[in-house]
């Protein structure tokens, strides 16, 4: 007997269905990036190794750590979501922020 199975794609949804992306970066010389943490897996040490890394990289980058911005918990209702997605907007837009690293692992 052939047994049928479905497959969620790693790769996400298509760019197709996604709206309102912001440009992709040149550099990160020179830019202010932002990191937002979702309280999984030792981000406090990842957070730590990707700052060391992009300082090395870029001389003129600057961080603002995830201890500025809410912590995203992930699941929970859409709504409180929503909420904390626009505080963290309005944060970052406040500091001029150029980008974020979000999340760490799970």
């Amino acid at each position: 007997m052939k047994e049928n199975l479905s497959v969620i794609s790693p790769e996400g949804r298509p760019l197709g269905t996604t709206t309102n992306i912001s440009r992709h970066l040149d550099t990160l010389d020179g830019k202010t990036i932002g990191e937002v943490y979702n309280n999984h897996f030792k981000g406090e040490l990842m957070f730590q190794t990707y700052r060391r890394l992009f300082r090395e990289k870029y001389k003129n980058i600057k961080i603002i750590p995830y201890d500025e911005f809410p912590i995203v918990y992930v699941g929970g209702d859409p709504e409180t979501q929503k909420r904390i997605a626009k505080e963290i907007a309005a944060i970052a837009k406040e500091k001029g922020v150029d980008a974020i690293i979000t999340g760490n692992g799970g």
